[in-house]
């Protein structure tokens, strides 16, 4: 087989591969761009219950406590979805570039004892 043809299956191979690492992280990288969105529409809505409770006959303050909490609340749910999931993004990037380093190396390694055995 000559080597063009060799490096083009080596190269669609290492794609493949590559392509099947890859295939979750744009899930996990959306889920940690979009959870601190989420967590802020959650405190966005706490925020109009507060104003809720402010009336013209006065202040309600069981429902400007509650309105609070909820702010609270989905703000700290929506980091604690997010912290990870970006910290596990960014791990696996990592892993996967070490991966693709290692396959490239390999990929050449074995080019060099095929060109041997060819001669």
């Amino acid at each position: 087989m000559p080597e063009a043809k060799l490096r083009t299956v080596f190269e669609f191979a290492g794609r493949r591969a590559v392509h099947q690492m890859d295939r979750y992280m744009n899930t996990l990288g959306t889920i940690a761009t979009a959870a601190p969105l989420l967590g802020l529409m959650g405190t966005v809505v706490g925020m109009i219950e507060i104003f809720g409770s402010q009336g013209p006959t006065g202040n309600n303050p069981a429902q400007l406590a509650h309105g609070i909490s909820i702010a609270l609340y989905n703000t700290a749910f929506g980091l604690m979805i997010a912290i990870p999931a970006l910290m596990f993004h960014r791990y696996f990037r990592g892993r996967i570039e070490e991966y693709v380093l290692e396959l490239e190396a390999a990929a050449d390694r074995l080019m060099g004892q095929l060109r041997r055995f060819t001669i």
